[in-house]
């Protein structure tokens, strides 16, 4: 009985690290003024711009459900990685309904400004909390000035 106890925390305590692997999707290539969807755990390469991104996290969404009456849209919140040539990575947030210091739609990343055009799904009704991999986030790349 302790040996198949102490098999199955082994199973349990292994289980999340395989799920992370393999919830994570097959990384993308786009080019600079072209939209694209980067789904969570995505990783996307800008054409020529040295420039690669990672959707890794909805820090917040409580955009107000379809089905719902609410006195306020509400707003989600993500995270994405950017690494730029040799440069250290950077964190940056986007916001979908950005209020004054609260985030924005685009960030600036050295040379480049990345946009969130869009953030799906929407949420249907309060209890919706969808899995990070079933977000995905319309982002579009333009070189700065």
């Amino acid at each position: 009985m302790t040996r198949a106890w102490i098999v199955f925390v082994a199973l349990v305590l292994a289980l999340p690290g395989c799920q992370s692997h393999a919830a994570q999707a097959d990384p993308i290539e786009s080019g600079l003024d072209r939209e694209f969807v980067l789904h969570g755990g995505q990783d996307v390469t800008i054409r020529g711009a040295d420039l690669r991104l990672r959707f890794t996290d909805v820090l917040e969404d409580s955009r107000c459900p379809t089905h719902v009456e609410c006195f306020w849209t509400g707003q989600a919140r993500i995270a994405v990685v950017a690494e730029q040539g040799q440069n250290a990575p950077v964190t940056v947030e986007f916001n979908t309904n950005p209020a004054p210091g609260q985030g924005k739609l685009t960030n600036e990343i050295d040379d480049y400004t990345v946009e969130l055009k869009s953030l799906d799904p929407y949420p249907e009704t309060p209890d919706d909390a969808p899995a990070l991999t079933d977000y995905s986030a319309t982002l579009l790349v333009r070189k700065s000035g």
